[in-house]
């Protein structure tokens, strides 16, 4: 056990060694890949500041030669006199030599500008796209010149379509400037020759906008995020003519030094199936001004050559160790491996001894079989089971000692393929031959034993007479159990049967119980009944004898009145006696959307009577678009018995006025709460415990049977919802109803 545990340990300690050991040789792979990056990123800072320099000094010399021309052109007498006299000869004599000086000095083009702004003579005064007879008094290059001074401006050119650089120059007469001479220089040229160097070059205004590249896809891009304020100032210029400006794919910006800084690019390539690929290109971007021009040059070195070679380096470097970590991980596995085996066969010739000393010991019998199935050896288990030795049955075969019950689909198919036959376990049952009569019933086991160049099988048999007993003992005691399930399920059903006919006679009597109490509410009102139905009936009579009176007057006008009368007083009595039928109809609880003012109107009409009787100042709500789920009929029989009930209150305190009112709440968009609150005397303590309790009453002895609650209860909590009393804030009582809002809306439900 203890060399086990130092094993163990060891194995941690290595694993986490190796571990350490790897992550450490990484660490250092990566920061030599970074020291060597940094070296060559100062060797190529080196090269781009001088490639900067030298491109900085060309571009200045090869657009600064050009800025003393104007000068020499605004000197020209020629010039001064086209300015001045206009004519066609002189204008046409100086077109063609500015079109020679333009030849000589390979300057993209020189045009004179009279004090108007129109060009009047240009080099390219024979070309499609000649600048005579523009007008550029919006220019600043005129504008500077015009004022006096020499002016200078980059801008892409508004007739040619092709960017520039303006050198510019009063023309003099005498005292007053009479023109302008002006010199274009294309940057194109200028671009072509620095193409294909191995670095690429950005023109940079002072808004930072690219107005010369070697790409020409970064044309009009700018290096950073432009404010809308800044964008407006540059398109009223006219400087870039109607160019979009937009801010150039940069990824990645990391500093370098105070000078140099590393830029990672998006660029957008066309793919072999002209789609649209990006791969990211990471540059080296130095900066100097050339501030004869006002620009910025930029110079972009690619990193791609020193990427490649910190990654090869870092390969070669990481595969090598690799390489020593395998052969030395094979060294080590070898030797491992060949201690191993020593152990395995030292393991091995001892399991054989400790296998046969089980196979002598254990308590199963145990028979070998030789490739032909026949039998080769014995433990002494199975000589105590049969009990005589079996000597005489070696090389017999297996069905000498034991004869088989039933043959299983696996055991048919491996008689039938025993070369070919699955390593698996057969189990089957059967009987085994013992000493005498007196054979055993076994469980015999057959396990294939494959070996190196042959197939033997072991036998186990367990002894199965015990076993037998047990199942036959659990067979009874099964088929008891199961008649006595049955005779549980009968007496169960039975049980059940006489439960539902208990259920079905509550709820009869429950349907009974409130049609009654509905009847005893209408018994109550019967006198008020008689009252509304009395006097639309004498004022009938009435109106009829007048319409006799005024027929025979031959007074068909006021015949007419008085039937109009009767027909409204007669749909009056129906509606009083239909509002009466509906609440006296029998039904079951069928719960749907009802307008709560509704029932809340019928349950007051109902018990109009009553109320005005008694003289009763009863209060309705306002609220008209509530709508809850209930059954409108069983809701005016709630309503009408918490009605009734605050009556009888009312009426057994005649010390204040009587006064009944109904209050309805939304509680948290879900449930509505109706508050039904007398001016009676309020609960006492014994009325409040035995408030919903059927046949209690606190009425005088002969007046309601006590169910009126009740009933309203178990009608409440069939619509899901309750009914409580609640104490009120003065006197009197106060009755509170709950239910569930109904969520469509009026329109919805129509």
């Amino acid at each position: 056990m203890t060399k086990l545990l130092n094993h163990q340990v060891s194995k941690v300690r290595f694993t986490w060694l190796f571990t350490i050991t790897v992550l450490l040789l990484i660490a250092i792979i990566w920061r030599g890949g970074d020291f060597l990056k940094q070296q060559r990123l100062q060797a190529l800072q080196l090269k781009t500041s001088e490639q900067l320099s030298q491109l900085g000094g060309v571009l200045e010399n090869a657009i600064t030669k050009y800025q003393h021309m104007p000068t020499l052109l605004a000197s020209n007498d020629r010039v001064r006199k086209a300015l001045r006299d206009g004519l066609a000869s002189d204008i046409n004599q100086l077109n063609r030599e500015l079109e020679q000086i333009n030849r000589i000095t390979e300057a993209s083009n020189s045009y004179i500008i009279d004090k108007n702004g129109l060009t009047i003579s240009s080099s390219n005064y024979d070309q499609h796209d000649s600048f005579v007879g523009q007008n550029f008094s919006f220019r600043p290059y005129f504008q500077q010149a015009i004022s006096g001074r020499p002016g200078r401006y980059y801008a892409l050119g508004t007739t040619s379509n092709r960017r520039g650089y303006f050198f510019s120059y009063p023309v003099y007469e005498g005292d007053s400037v009479v023109g302008v001479a002006v010199v274009k220089i294309e940057l194109e040229p200028f671009e072509q020759r620095f193409s294909n160097q191995g670095y690429e070059f950005l023109l940079l205004d002072p808004d930072q906008v690219v107005f010369g590249s070697s790409r020409p896809d970064w044309l009009y891009k700018t290096m950073e995020e432009l404010s809308y304020e800044e964008l407006e100032r540059i398109a009223n210029s006219k400087r870039y003519k109607n160019q979009s400006l937009t801010k150039l794919p940069i990824l990645l910006v990391k500093e370098f030094d105070e000078r140099t800084r590393l830029i990672d690019f998006l660029d957008a390539q066309e793919a072999y199936d002209n789609t649209e690929q990006f791969e990211r290109s990471s540059f080296l971007v130095m900066r100097r001004p050339i501030r004869l021009l006002g620009f910025q040059i930029a110079l972009l070195s690619p990193l791609t050559q020193i990427n490649e070679e910190v990654f090869l380096w870092r390969g070669v470097i990481l595969g090598s160790i690799t390489i020593v970590v395998l052969l030395t991980g094979m060294a080590f596995l070898r030797r491992r491996m060949l201690r191993e085996r020593s152990v395995a066969n030292e393991m091995s010739r001892h399991n054989e001894a400790y296998i046969r000393e089980i196979i002598q010991n254990t308590q199963a019998g145990l028979v070998t079989l030789d490739h032909d199935k026949r039998i080769e050896s014995f433990n002494p288990a199975i000589e105590s089971l049969v009990g005589h030795s079996l000597k005489p049955f070696i090389g017999k075969d297996l069905e000498s000692l034991y004869q088989k019950e039933s043959k299983s689909h696996a055991e048919r198919h491996f008689d039938a393929e025993p070369s070919n036959a699955e390593l698996a376990f057969i189990t089957t049952e059967g009987i085994l031959k013992c000493e005498g009569d007196a054979d055993k019933s076994v469980e015999m086991t057959l396990c294939p034993i494959e070996l190196p160049n042959h197939r033997k099988y072991l036998v186990t048999f367990h002894d199965m007479t015990e076993r037998k007993r047990y199942e036959q003992e659990i067979t009874q005691s099964r088929s008891v159990l199961e008649d006595r399930v049955k005779e549980r399920t009968f007496e169960l059903e039975e049980a059940n049967r006489r439960l539902r006919k208990e259920i079905d006679e509550h709820k009869r009597t429950q349907r009974e119980l409130i049609q009654t109490a509905k009847l005893a509410v209408l018994g109550q009102l019967s006198a008020g009944i008689n009252h509304e139905l009395n006097q639309p009936l004498t004022a009938i009579r009435a109106f009829s004898d007048n319409a006799l009176t005024f027929l025979a007057r031959n007074n068909l006008n006021a015949v007419e009145n008085n039937l109009q009368q009767i027909s409204h007083l007669g749909r009056h009595m129906g509606d009083i006696v239909a509002r009466f039928k509906v609440f006296a109809r029998k039904g079951e609880v069928n719960q749907g959307a009802v307008s709560l003012h509704h029932a809340i109107q019928a349950a007051a009409s109902i018990m109009a009577s009553q109320i005005k009787e008694n003289n009763i100042q009863l209060s309705l709500p306002e609220e008209r678009s509530i709508f809850v789920t209930a059954d409108m009929v069983f809701l005016e029989q709630v309503l009408v018995n918490l009605l009734s009930n605050a009556i009888d209150a009312v009426n057994e305190n005649a010390a204040t006025d009587p006064a009944i009112s109904i209050d309805v709440h939304v509680i948290a968009n879900q449930r509505v709460l109706i508050k039904v609150k007398d001016s009676g005397l309020g609960l006492s303590e014994e009325a409040n415990r035995h408030l919903f309790e059927p046949f209690y009453t606190s009425k005088p002895q002969g007046v309601g049977l006590g169910l009126g609650l009740s009933i309203s209860q178990r009608i409440i909590e069939a619509m899901n919802g309750r009914i409580y009393a609640s104490k009120a804030v003065n006197e009197g009582a106060e009755f509170c109803v709950e239910l569930m809002i109904y969520s469509q809306s009026l329109n919805e439900l129509e």
